[in-house]
This record gives structure tokens, C-alpha cells and sequence, in this order.
């Protein structure tokens, strides 16, 4: 099943009209010297997540074989009633993955992009911006958003006989609306990443998954250095009101 929801032309178009609402909504103006940052599970693209993502699933050879029979299948139908083909194909990073069931312990398992992320980049920001007089007298309509942050473990190669290798992978984009120009594309961090190199899913089982827990956490402190780097961009690209 794919994990993102991609926008139709007519939706295309309505973001358009509703001057690109499609990457971020209002909200009210924040204090002067304040941005705001906040989770959203629309990615930069127009894609969606179904749901907030809350832990690390693993997508399996096995999850591609299932998706790939289900979509040959609906394509057969679609043909034999005259439809033409349904579906595109997918990657294997568009797949949602399942749950690790192994795990004894949950908590390395657990997703922190839409809550201890969020706020961490929050007092992150806010620091930045007080301690290098950034946009102190300004105030923004749009805030920073932290959107997707879905984190996989995901088999590097379909073929072989020998047991999958994995990378995680992580799939997150860091944007603000622009404050008062819609025909401009959001001012974007890319922060979507991957650990190289793949290894078994014993030495990820380990510890009850605790190289997950350390390799998503070194994903999101990079991340946030990345974000305090452009963080001048970010604020000064935009017209603050």
C-alpha cells in the first residue's frame, strides 16, 4: 500500500487559486522576533502521509512482491474492463513498511520527527534568532514546517539469495512559505536521508533496535544544523509583514 497520497490536476489547480496553499496554511501573525515551527504531514512536493508517522517500519523484499502482485492485478482488471492501465509504478521508498514486531523494547522504535523534533527545532530557532538579532522586529504569517518525517528501514537490493541488507531512511523536508508571494516556490531544507552503508537486520535488531534510535537521532541533529545554517535565507527571502 503506498504511503503518500499524491495530488490530482484539479487539486493542482485549486492551490494555485488559493495562492499555493498547497505548501503550508496561514496562521495568525507571531510576536515580533518569534517564528513559529510546526508539523505537517504534507511533504514539499504536494505529497501526504495517510497519518503522522509515531515509529521505524521495515519494508521487505517481501512488502515489494506484495504491492508490485496487487498492482498487476488491478491493471489486468482495469484492462479486461476496457480502462487501460490504473496505476503507475512505485519505488520502494513510497512503500509505508510494517511494524517491527520484534521488539522488546518500543522505545527506540519511536518516530520523535512531529514531537521532541519540532520542539527542539523550536528552541533551536528561537535561540538563533535572539542571539544573532535575526528578525527581531518582524513578524510571519507562515511558520516553519517540518513535513513528512516518515524513517524506514528499507532493503537495499530485490535480488539475492543471500539475507537483505538495510538502510534507514529517512524522508523529510523543512519549508516556510513564503510571507507575500505565491507564484515563488517555499524556501526549502532538504533534510531526507540514508545510512550507508546497509547492513543485516541483526546488527539493526541489536539492543533492541538501538542503532536505529542513534543512526535517526545523528539524521536530526544534521538536519537542525542544517535548518540554523539557512536560517537567514529562510527569514530574509521571505517579506515579513
Amino acid at each position: 500500500m503506498k504511503y503518500k497520497m499524491k495530488f490530482g490536476l484539479a487539486a493542482v489547480l485549486g492551490c494555485v487559486a488559493l495562492l499555493a496553499g498547497c505548501a503550508s496554511e496561514p496562521s495568525k501573525s507571531s510576536a515580533p522576533g518569534v517564528l513559529q515551527v510546526a508539523y505537517s504531514t504534507r511533504f514539499i512536493d504536494g505529497s501526504v502521509l495517510k497519518e503522522p508517522p509515531t515509529e521505524v517500519t521495515i519494508v521487505r523484499r517481501e512488502t515489494t512482491g506484495r504491492s508490485a502482485a496487487a498492482q498487476v492485478g488491478l491493471n489486468v482488471l482495469m484492462l479486461a474492463l476496457g480502462g487501460g492501465v490504473a496505476v503507475k509504478g512505485f519505488s520502494k521508498n513510497d512503500l509505508k513498511g510494517e511494524r517491527i514486531e520484534d521488539a522488546s523494547d518500543r522505545t527506540n522504535l519511536q518516530n520523535p520527527v512531529q514531537t521532541a523534533f519540532v520542539q527542539s527545532l523550536q528552541e533551536a530557532v528561537n535561540a538563533r534568532m535572539t542571539q544573532n538579532h535575526i528578525g527581531q522586529d518582524r513578524s510571519f504569517r507562515y511558520p516553519l514546517l517540518a513535513g513528512g518525517g516518515s524513517a524506514n528501514l528499507i532493503y537495499d537490493t530485490l535480488l539475492g539469495s543471500e539475507d537483505a541488507q538495510y538502510r534507514l531512511v529517512l524522508h523529510l523536508d523543512v519549508y516556510k512559505r513564503r510571507e507575500n508571494s505565491w507564484v515563488m516556490p517555499p524556501i526549502l531544507v532538504k533534510c531526507s536521508d540514508q545510512s550507508d552503508p546497509p547492513q543485516p537486520l541483526a546488527y539493526w535488531s541489536e539492543s533492541s533496535y538501538s542503532h536505529v534510535r542513534q543512526e535517526l537521532d545523528r539524521m536530526l541533529a544534521a538536519c537542525q544544523e542544517k535548518v540554523l545554517a539557512d536560517l537567514p535565507s529562510l527569514l530574509e527571502s521571505s517579506d515579513a509583514i
